[in-house]
């Protein structure tokens, strides 16, 4: 056996198909021994059930050697049975077990993720904010964050610990920039609701224009910066407009916030804070234009202190970024799968 994956091996296969007109098509969980694990697989049953999209979980052990294989084939079937049986059971634990496709594969994670998404198609990842071994803490762990940045579909982050309980009203709260990509993060975010019955929250941050230093010098220039506030204003409320006649019939009792403040990015992660929804939705890039940037800035900056699970949503209208179009690749298995 030798290669990158030592045969990704699966039982209990699929017994639903993929939806059709779903938001996804195949979702894959990938689980870690982590606290939260059970957490990641129920976060990941409940988007492709409401989908009807094929599930599956993923396990990556590591393996000694550069080509990433064990050397011995009786412990790596020791080892692969005993973590399907933990899969299995994690699924168990969310009611997902007669739908999940368990897959263990062997080598580096980046690369076998990839691998086996793109042999399955998959469209969403979901992915635990921390890693195995690693002490909790509210940030994005290096594997996770690599994964986020070059997985060229949508992505959702399950963070390991949360803000609050959330067993009160239930909520899906969507950041939006205006751009075109944001709208099409709200179109996901608000199906999403309609399906959990949750509230939808729909977060618009306007910075506040202030002076800066001393280019605004002229005595008139008081004036000027009211004026350029004013429009900027007006813009922020025609946005608003549009954002409620955009919405879905079914989620116009939803609210739509306004957020004031000279950071919006500190605006919306207080106020995703203060709604306490069980889920974000956000697009991966909006208003920004920097093609050397794999995710937003406004992204990044919510991911890097994740308080509630965040789907972050790559479609046509964002495009992929180049990083994604270099994932790694790595040799297909040359050992049988278990259908």
């Amino acid at each position: 056996m030798t290669g990158l994956h030592l045969g990704t091996t699966s039982e209990r296969p699929l017994h639903r198909g993929a939806g059709e007109g779903g938001l996804f098509h195949h979702v894959m969980a990938c689980l870690d021994r982590v606290p939260h694990a059970a957490r990641v697989i129920g976060e990941a049953a409940s988007l492709a059930a409401a989908s009807g999209a094929t599930l599956t979980a993923l396990r990556v052990l590591p393996a000694g050697g550069s080509s990433g294989s064990f050397a011995d084939p009786v412990d790596w079937e020791l080892a692969r049975r005993e973590h399907l049986a933990e899969i299995m059971d994690l699924a168990e634990t969310t009611g997902a077990a007669e739908g999940v496709h368990a897959v263990v594969a062997s080598g580096s994670v980046v690369r076998c993720v990839h691998e086996e998404a793109r042999r399955e198609g998959v469209d969403l990842l979901v992915l635990g904010a921390g890693g195995e071994g690693r002490a909790q803490a509210p940030t994005l762990g290096g594997t996770a964050r690599h994964l986020a940045e070059t997985f060229p579909g949508s992505v959702l982050i399950v963070p390991e610990r949360v803000a609050a309980d959330r067993t009160t009203t239930r909520r899906v709260i969507v950041p939006m920039d205006g751009s075109r990509a944001a709208e099409a993060a709200l179109r996901y975010g608000a199906e999403i609701a309609r399906d959990r019955a949750a509230e939808l929250v729909v977060l618009h941050a306007v910075p506040r224009i202030a002076a800066d230093g001393d280019s605004w010098a002229e005595a008139d220039d008081g004036t000027l910066l009211s004026r350029v506030q004013a429009r900027a204003d007006r813009a922020a409320t025609q946005r608003l407009e549009r954002l409620h006649r955009l919405l879905p019939v079914q989620n116009r009792a939803g609210r739509i916030v306004r957020l004031g403040g000279d950071d919006p990015r500190r605006a919306l992660l207080r106020a995703i804070g203060e709604e306490n929804g069980e889920l974000v939705v956000l697009s991966a890039r909006g208003l920004g234009t920097d093609p050397d940037l794999p995710i937003g800035s406004t992204a990044e900056y919510l991911l890097s202190r994740l308080v509630t699970p965040t789907l972050l949503v790559r479609t046509a209208e964002a495009g992929p970024h180049p990083a994604t179009i270099m994932a790694p690749r790595g040799p297909r298995a040359k050992a049988g799968r278990d259908r």
